[in-house]
């Protein structure tokens, strides 16, 4: 596994699936348009992922456990299982895969870092979490109106895990949680009978925020990333094409420097029900957020598969819920 700071430059957006819910353009594979720009010249679908990989030296194994303490806090073994043998489809017995001394950060930017390579001592320190039924704040700008979009998360020292030791899916693999946003100025489902289409602005990207009448935001959104070593006959790096890097630099150029094949999906797919909700709050238009009426939206998670272990009646014994289990029909 490489250390250091690492980047994925244009992904192939290979799969998707935008029937969740109503209208389509609440959820979208593409970057918010205020950042679109950023990626060029790769398209909204590829966006750039920089990473920092770091590697635990502790002689006393203090990475060996099934939870460790960054922020955010990282999902329970039981959860990790519960998935790994529904939704994340993982061959092995040990769904939950198996403790390694490597951690994951998420950057800004590859000019970004959270410290060296080496992990020399661990923090303690865990975000907070919202356990009650108020809904947590939208991130603002300094002036007051909304941040703008996201659509990745930015996360610290995320533990990861080996999958399927030895077999064709073998893989490093994390998956972390966060408030995904989108600003769209429909919340409409239309006639389709009319043949009318999605809100043309809300298209590729949502809204920009000068333009939203509405800030949507995707609770407990679950970023999943694996990292395949043992794959070549099924999986390689990128090709990097014609295209040049992005601002012509070689660490941005397609597929970047991570010499691993990377997958990374988004999914609504477990973590805490307490706050796992859908809902959009209105703005002015002065782009003042109004957080005091709040519309919640729906999410069809079993679009796909079968879901298992839903809330309204949920097993405890299983260790998480919300999955979906995917049949693939086989033919030959």
């Amino acid at each position: 596994m490489p250390t250091g700071v690492l980047t994925v430059v244009g992904p192939d957006n290979s799969r998707s699936f935008d029937g969740c819910t109503q209208p389509k353009t609440l959820w979208s594979c593409e970057l918010p348009k205020e950042l679109q720009d950023s990626v060029s010249p790769y398209n909204a679908n590829q966006p750039t992922v920089a990473m920092q990989i770091q590697f635990d030296n502790n002689p006393s194994l203090s990475w060996n456990v099934p939870n460790g303490k960054p922020p955010p806090e990282p999902p329970s073994f039981e959860e990790m299982w519960f998935l790994g043998n529904t939704t994340d489809g993982v061959v092995s017995d040990d769904k939950a895969g198996e403790p390694t001394p490597f951690y994951i950060s998420l950057l800004s930017s590859k000019d970004q870092t959270v410290g060296a390579n080496m992990i020399e001592k661990r923090e303690s320190g865990l975000v907070d979490r919202q356990l009650g039924v108020e809904l947590p704040a939208p991130d603002r700008k300094d002036d007051g109106t909304g941040a703008t979009a996201r659509i990745l998360p930015e996360v610290r020292q995320q533990p990861v895990r080996l999958f399927d030791r030895g077999l064709p899916t073998e893989h490093y693999g994390f998956y972390t949680y966060f408030r995904r946003t989108i600003y769209v100025r429909s919340l409409t489902t239309l006639n389709q009978t009319e043949a009318i289409g999605d809100v043309p602005l809300d298209q590729n990207g949502g809204s920009r925020e000068t333009e939203a009448d509405f800030l949507v935001t995707w609770a407990e959104t679950r970023f999943h990333m694996k990292i395949w070593t043992n794959s070549a006959a099924s999986k390689g790096l990128l090709a990097k094409g014609d295209k040049p890097g992005i601002e012509d630099t070689v660490d941005l150029t397609r597929p970047g420097t991570m010499p691993y094949p990377v997958t990374m999906t988004l999914d609504t797919h477990g973590g805490d029900p307490q706050t796992k909700f859908v809902w959009a709050w209105s703005i002015d238009e002065r782009q003042r957020i109004d957080t005091l009426k709040p519309k919640f939206l729906s999410n069809d998670m079993s679009k796909g598969g079968t879901l298992v272990n839903p809330r309204i009646n949920k097993n405890p014994s299983f260790g998480g819920l919300m999955a979906v289990r995917v049949v693939v029909n086989a033919s030959g």
